[in-house]
């Protein structure tokens, strides 16, 4: 399958879930590259392209956010909020990969704007046949997200 290759930005503040999604994303390639950033603040500097992310290279704009909830700064809904603010990130589909399955929190990202909801795999296995489905679904999923260049619905933001 040859996808056109688009940024993926996961934020967890979890070292050991993020090594054990990007080793499954590697086993399953899923034709789209993947990036992570330890929590909210990092989000929204790489977003608008403060401190370490000021490069244009070092943050390109992604296609999808999977974003996790419980982080410490500030929360995956708090960020989530801030973000569905700006016309110009606005339309970026979020997609929330938590640990989480209180249907409060469910109905909380709903009604602020998250795109999909996603409870974590509790094993390898589990992450690999999650991307194994997003892999063989990724098309029909995200046809219209990754259209043109990452989502972007703002010509006033300058993103390679």
């Amino acid at each position: 399958m040859n996808l056109p290759i688009h940024t993926i930005l996961l934020v967890d503040d979890n070292p050991d879930d993020c090594e054990i999604v990007k080793e499954a994303w590697d086993e399953i390639p899923v034709g789209q590259e993947l990036r992570c950033v330890n929590d909210g603040t990092e989000l929204l500097d790489y977003l608008y392209r403060r401190g370490l992310f000021s490069k244009r290279e070092c943050a390109p704009r992604p296609s999808v956010i999977l974003l996790d909830l419980n982080m410490p700064h500030m929360t995956g809904g708090e960020v989530l909020t801030e973000i569905k603010k700006d016309s110009s990130l606005a339309c970026i589909p979020i997609v929330v990969l938590t640990t989480s399955k209180a249907s409060r929190d469910i109905c909380h990202t709903a009604g602020i704007g998250v795109n999909g909801y996603i409870q974590k795999p509790n094993s390898y296995a589990g992450y690999l046949q999650m991307f194994t489905n997003l892999r063989k679904h990724w098309t029909e999923i995200l046809t219209q997200p990754l259209a043109g260049n990452g989502g972007d619905c703002s010509t006033n933001v300058a993103w390679c």
